[in-house]
């Protein structure tokens, strides 16, 4: 096999010309460590988006997620992803909540019927409900 050299070259300027992210660490405003894929996509690590999330619901919201999960404190964590859902009536203030974690993108609806609603949540829901990726994998399990 010959090797030609203008190949070699238009290969090396293929890879300078791509803009791969670094797995490198960087710094967030927070001073916490992030890669810098993380840094470039989102603007702050993974922490602050999660911070971020968490700061945009009411904390009567965080509790039905957790309950919707079954993060709750009474609980062991190896329990926690059993169940992923949460039914609310379809007026009301369980559901205005549903609707509020939907928003956010926490939740999602699932089957509806005339006097009810079940919701499910995300992955994004699953994180910032403290679940471990096991827990996760539970959780988004069928």
């Amino acid at each position: 096999m010959v090797i030609s050299p203008a190949k070699t070259i238009r290969h090396h300027h293929a890879i300078q010309a791509t803009s791969v992210y670094s797995l490198d660490r960087k710094r967030c405003a927070c001073g916490k460590a992030s890669t810098a894929k993380q840094l470039a996509q989102h603007g702050k690590c993974a922490a602050c988006a999660l911070a971020a999330v968490r700061d945009s619901i009411m904390p009567g919201d965080f509790a039905k997620l957790q309950h919707m999960l079954g993060a709750v404190p009474e609980r062991r964590k190896y329990h926690w992803g059993l169940r992923n859902y949460y039914c609310a009536n379809i007026s009301g203030a369980a559901r205005e909540a549903m609707q509020r974690l939907v928003d956010a993108g926490l939740a999602m609806t699932g089957h509806e019927s005339e006097t009810q609603a079940y919701f499910h949540a995300t992955r994004q829901g699953c994180k910032a409900a403290g679940l471990d990726a096991a827990g996760i994998k539970r959780a988004m399990e069928d």
